[in-house]
């Protein structure tokens, strides 16, 4: 049986033959723990596991709006990601914008860098949607799926506005018929003779005119003309839309929310109090409007929980919370302002559709009404019946279930939705007004906000990973790499423990000392002074850009 010795902890360097293969899809391990001889794998060789199949395409499993969101954040970081730039960007949680990358850089032949620390920097090359689009069919067929989605969506909003209108020429049709029939009996009792009452002839297909073939086109056309058209929708449109709404118009809430909130932490570099957070937050409402905002701190669970995040308490007995996975990115973020009324929910209405638009609805729904009932009660007798059956109408005394249903719901639907729309909008007041408390409180901080402002201000921290910090690329051959990467590691820890020994003891750091182990952005000089004893890979890394700099 063999012994498991665990060694310090360190990054290693995969073996040969592990960099021949290509990048897997397995969750790397970012701090370095003890490493044991008896499974000696380091941090980048954790990704070479679970190698996937020849053909088989990562992307395409993923949740499309997962997928959709890292590349659209991968594209606004241009390019050069971590996992907390892609989650903060997106608004993902970690463990999405984690599986979305490993997938998206498995497909897209993108490179792996790992820094000093075991920081992961994600590089995709330009164009890399369509590269991994162009590896599944059904990542080409997505752009027409949801081009077919929208045309079918507006079919059925249309076909709900004809069928309005085809109801009315049908009732209508059927009370002419049954008079006329009346005035025919009428006609023969007087010996008149009968002379063939008026044939009554209704074909659908003189509906068609009400499908515009080409209604995107002349609809931005009429938009451009009528710019005081609020909804821009056609009449058909307006009557699906008094009957059924518009759909939520707080859909994208959450994921607005969770993109600005992700963006907020890492622009403060990691660290927030619950105030700064409040206003994107459910929060309860308070009783005294003027005295200052209780924030339920409960509610920074949802946030820790998306964004691994953790509370710290300081020395003066503030609760910070620190988001570690935040606080690395591959490009600098700039300190936004406190955070603006975006996190306001809108209101629901009852339709888009302009005043117009809604009185014609309302105008022909009672049309269709009245003639509904009317042609009802006319039917009870047979007489009539046979009259519609004369004129080839006898299939309308069959419909008449369904145009019953669909006039006595043209109005129960409207009035149903706005009760509901009322106590949802009701909410919906409340929780903006408690934000918006909360907001003039972040803006006019008093003492004790003040105070806690300025500790999570002084705790937080933004580790930039540039090109110099990266110790492994995956892009270069194994000649390219170092070649005893722990050793000199070793040896630049052991350079910068003797150089802080001796500025604690009022004596200057050694000249030679590893550019490695300097502070994170700092500007090197451009000299040869001491690079004969710095690590390896930095005389690499610093030939390569001298040969760059000449060419």
């Amino acid at each position: 049986m063999q012994a498991t010795v665990c060694s310090r902890p360190a990054l290693r360097l995969p073996a040969r033959e592990a960099l021949r293969r290509p990048l897997a899809a397995r969750p790397l391990t970012r701090r370095a723990g003890p490493v044991c001889l008896a499974a000696q794998r380091g941090a980048v060789e954790l990704l070479l596991d679970k190698v996937p199949g020849e053909g088989e395409v990562l992307s395409a499993k993923l949740n499309p709006d997962v997928r959709q969101r890292a590349e659209r954040a991968i594209k606004a970081r241009g390019g050069r990601v971590t996992v907390g730039d892609v989650a903060s960007t997106a608004g993902l949680r970690l463990d999405e914008a984690e599986g979305a990358l490993r997938a998206l850089a498995a497909d897209s032949q993108a490179t792996l860098q790992v820094a000093s620390d075991g920081e992961i920097v994600w590089v995709f090359p330009p164009g890399f949607e369509s590269t991994i689009a162009g590896k599944s069919w059904r990542l080409r067929a997505e752009p027409a799926l949801k081009a077919a989605k929208a045309g079918l969506e507006y079919l059925v909003r249309v076909a709900f506005g004809t069928a309005l209108i085809a109801s009315v020429c049908a009732v209508y049709i059927g009370i002419a018929a049954i008079a006329s029939g009346g005035n025919d009996r009428d006609n023969r009792r007087q010996g008149g003779g009968y002379y063939g009452g008026p044939r009554v002839f209704f074909d659908l297909t003189d509906l068609l005119w009400y499908w515009d073939p080409f209604y995107y086109r002349n609809r931005r056309q009429r938009m451009l003309e009528q710019q005081e058209d609020q909804g821009g929708m056609n009449f058909l449109e307006a009557i699906f839309s008094f009957v059924f709404g518009d759909g939520d118009p707080n859909e994208d809430f959450d994921r607005k929310r969770w993109q600005a909130i992700g963006r907020y932490i890492q622009s403060r570099g990691g660290t927030v109090v619950a105030e700064e957070l409040a206003p994107f937050l459910d929060l309860k409402p308070t009783a005294d409007r003027g005295s200052r905002v209780t924030v339920d701190e409960s509610y920074m669970l949802p946030v820790l929980a998306r964004f691994n995040g953790r509370p710290e308490v300081d020395d003066a007995g503030q609760i910070l919370y620190v988001f570690p996975d935040l606080q690395q990115t591959a490009t600098a973020a700039r300190r936004p302002s406190p955070p603006a009324p975006a996190a306001m929910e809108q209101r629901w209405q009852l339709t888009a559709a302009s005043s117009g638009q809604q009185l014609g609805a309302i105008a022909l729904g009672a049309l269709n009404l009245v003639g509904v009932v009317a042609l009802t009660f006319m039917l009870q007798n047979p007489v009539n019946q046979l009259a519609l059956a004369r004129n080839g109408l006898l299939g309308l005394v069959g419909f008449m279930p369904f145009l019953q249903a669909y006039a006595a719901a043209f109005f129960a639907l409207p009035l149903f939705r706005s009760l509901r729309n009322a106590a949802r909008n009701a909410d919906i007041d409340q929780r903006n007004s408690t934000r918006q408390d909360a907001l003039r409180l972040l803006a006019s901080p008093d003492p004790l906000l003040r105070q806690k402002l300025s500790a999570a201000q002084a705790a937080a921290r933004q580790n930039v990973i540039t090109n110099r910090d990266v110790i492994y690329r995956s892009d270069r051959p194994l000649a390219a790499q170092p070649a005893d990467l722990e050793a000199d590691s070793f040896e630049a820890r052991l350079r910068a423990r003797e150089r802080e020994r001796q500025q604690a003891a009022g004596g200057a750091p050694p000249a030679t000392a590893a550019p490695q182990q300097q502070q994170r952005g700092q500007q090197q000089p451009d000299s040869r002074a001491g690079e004969d004893d710095a690590p390896l890979w930095w005389r690499q890394q610093q030939d390569e850009q001298r040969r760059r700099s000449r060419q």
